[in-house]
């Protein structure tokens, strides 16, 4: 007798909500204070938001604000020679004593976070309300920045699961993309990123929706639903903006008014992105203070010697880019904590055969499509080469320095549909399917959560 196999066929959202909740709330214990990227500078800069200060100060010509003596103490205090130091662990002692530092609001000094000054208060609203509630509670600093994790990742959840739910192609790939380690630990930090990678992720999802989704017209509240997101991830971190081109994917049969529909798009985008900059144009502080940097000269350079700008990106992608695959997927803390190699080797599998998998939902992503896909992943990659090499790197190096692999997250809904067929014959839809990525899934997180256990305690 033959088994039904659509009986009982697994939730992707269902699985992305449990195994995100139960390991994204353990990343959040594990996880050291302030060992993601610049989460410290996150802090400091959700807290400037949380007195109701959106523009950054300027000091010694670096920007930064006046924030409480003690985020800084707190910082000192927890994070001794940790970062970059994989020979180093959290000292439980080191932690438990943060508890004492009281957060004294009327104790202020000036500190210097140049890198998330200029971040519109948009990408940090979860952290503002994990902050504003240890404020209301009297709690130290660094209750403020497990709540302020808290609140991201419950937020993260929350997008992430809406996007999955709302995408009429793909749900599985969503839910591994949305799943890797390097996504779920920046979902458990107090990292600006956090939000950015999941308003990425809903406005693929809704772009999705409206290009092969079954509905003959996109209703007005769609509509809607997608200006408001875009406006959001536009304002969230502007050199992912060209992400909007993918508003081509959708076909102008399926609006009544298509011309006037895509100018208002484009427009209300376009004017988000030149206001924000506008209004944080006194802000011509460097990056960085380690090291000199000057995107005058660098443009200059750029502008001169087209050709030789070209051979410095060139020269950065041969000697880079199996970095950037392996971050991509997971190394987590300060890029300093390794995975084991077989996740990295099948995530990527897994990844690759949930793209090209042959579905149930009839859609086809044309050439045209792809096209239009490649332009904007290629608009993007540009710009985000082009920002690191003004602003992160010393003029007249041969090669760009500050691109990571967790760049490409907000991408990769719209890297990956480019794999999208009906031909290969692996049915995503199917129960097995969803069982066998559930496990996987699980082994992946344990493995990672093991990595982290033995990088910063054992």
């Amino acid at each position: 007798m033959k088994i039904n196999d659509d009986i009982g066929r697994i939730s992707p959202v269902r699985v992305f909500l449990i195994i995100g909740l139960v390991f994204g709330a353990m990343f959040i214990i594990v996880t050291p204070p302030f060992q993601a990227p610049d989460e410290y500078h996150h802090m400091f800069r959700a807290y400037q938001i949380s007195t109701g200060a959106i523009q950054p100060e300027v000091s010694e010509g670096i920007a930064g604000g006046v924030l409480p003596s003690s985020l800084g103490q707190t910082v000192l205090s927890v994070s001794k020679n940790i970062l970059q130091h994989p020979q180093y662990e959290q000292r439980l002692v080191e932690l438990n004593n943060t508890l004492a530092i009281e957060l004294a609001p009327e104790n202020v000094k000036f500190y210097h976070f140049p890198n998330t000054a200029r971040y519109a208060p948009v990408m940090y609203v979860p952290q503002v309300v994990g902050i504003a509630i240890g404020r209301l509670l009297c709690l130290p600093p660094i209750a403020l920045m497990y709540l302020g994790r808290a609140v991201n990742l419950a937020v993260w959840l929350l997008l992430i699961a809406a996007a999955i739910h709302a995408v009429p192609v793909c749900k599985w790939l969503f839910t591994l993309l949305a799943l890797m380690p390097m996504s779920l630990f920046l979902a458990a930090s107090f990292s600006a990123d956090t939000f950015t990678n999941a308003i990425a992720f809903v406005f693929c999802a809704l772009i999705f929706r409206a290009a092969y989704g079954n509905s003959e017209k996109v209703p007005y509240w769609e509509l809607a639903v997608l200006i408001v997101v875009s406006i959001i991830l536009t304002l969230s971190k502007q050199v992912y903006a060209p992400l909007i081109l993918l508003f081509f994917l959708i076909p102008a049969r399926k609006f009544g008014r298509y011309s006037a529909v895509a100018v208002l798009f484009f427009a209300v985008n376009i004017a988000a992105a030149v206001g924000w900059s506008l209004f944080m144009r006194g802000l011509a502080a460097p990056m960085r203070f380690d090291i000199v940097v000057s995107p005058e000269e660098q443009w200059a350079f750029i502008t001169s010697h087209p050709l030789d700008y070209a051979v410095v990106m060139a020269n950065t992608l041969i000697a880079h880019w199996h970095e950037w695959l392996e971050e991509f997927i997971g190394k987590l803390g300060w890029l300093d904590t390794e995975l084991p190699g077989y996740v990295h080797k099948t995530y990527w599998a897994a990844l690759i055969l949930t793209a090209v998998g042959k579905s149930r939902d009839g859609v086809t992503v044309s050439a045209k499509d792809k096209v239009v896909v490649i332009a904007a992943v290629a608009a993007i990659t540009f710009i985000i080469a082009l920002s690191q090499y003004l602003t992160w790197t010393p003029v007249a190096r041969s090669f760009i320095m500050g691109i990571t692999g967790r760049y490409l997250i907000p991408l990769s809904p719209a890297i990956f549909i480019l794999l999208h067929n009906n031909k290969i014959n692996i049915d995503t839809d199917r129960r097995l399917f969803g069982i066998i990525m559930s496990c996987y899934l699980t082994v992946v997180m344990i493995s990672t959560a093991a990595a982290m256990t033995l990088r910063y305690y054992l």
